[in-house]
């Protein structure tokens, strides 16, 4: 669900299909944690009082958010989002508009989306929960490793490409330069790009040293706009 409203929402504001987040599959996994966490602090906080009950769960998202910003960050070298430019930021992991946003969430989550997933989840049987799971949870584990894979590949380019640009070099593609087709390097480049297009800013310093002519292709595939046009 939470898929669905960011790509939904990057779609409609970039102007052309967005397959938002991390993995190349439908999900999000922020959203999945986020939720999973949501559950977890409302059954422990069962009885408590609405001050603190709510109060809590609400500020939850916006830390499971600064964390996982933090740990991708550690775990890549890379910033996947970054708040910089809103106001009322923490360090650019966090804002105050996407926390106003995750406490909506956070209630409609509590009120209404959890009570009505778990019914139907009920429903489906123990044998078919147990198979489903285990297939969801391997397609996960095999979209993961792929993605990151995808995102240490992005960063082993950023820091050749760096590394030429410091010997006064620059990119020439092996391969295709007859064809005006985007070389394998550049086309790795596309997903990380088309999911975070803050990690363009990894890229720009050192775009003199690309040919102008796949510039111009990444800029149509991803949008002139990430690229300060």
């Amino acid at each position: 669900m939470g898929w669905v409203i960011e790509s939904t929402f990057r779609s409609v504001t970039e102007h052309h299909w967005v397959n938002s987040g991390f993995l190349s599959g439908p999900f999000i996994p922020i959203y999945g944690f986020g939720a999973l966490a949501l559950a977890a602090l409302a059954r422990a906080l069962a009885n408590a009082h609405w001050a603190l009950f709510w109060p809590v769960l609400v500020v939850t998202p916006t830390i499971v958010e600064y964390v996982s910003s933090y740990l991708l960050e550690k775990a890549f070298g890379l910033r996947l989002w970054d708040y910089t430019r809103e106001p009322l930021n923490l360090r650019g992991r966090i804002c105050l508009l996407f926390s106003v946003y995750w406490a909506i969430l956070t209630v409609l989550t509590i009120r209404f989306v959890e009570p009505f997933l778990l019914s139907h989840i009920r429903a489906l049987g123990e044998y078919t929960r147990v198979y489903l799971a285990g297939a969801l949870s391997m397609y996960f584990v095999m979209d993961t490793v792929g993605s990151s894979k995808a995102l240490i590949n992005f960063k082993a380019f950023i820091v050749d490409l760096r590394a030429l640009v410091e010997r006064g070099g620059s990119f020439l593609p092996s391969l295709e330069l007859d064809t005006k087709r985007l070389p394998r390097e550049i086309k790795r480049l596309i997903k990380p790009l088309r999911s975070f297009p803050t990690l363009v800013a990894e890229l720009r310093p050192s775009l003199d040293a690309i040919p102008g002519w796949i510039t111009s292709k990444l800029e149509s595939i991803i949008g002139g706009r990430h690229f300060g046009k």
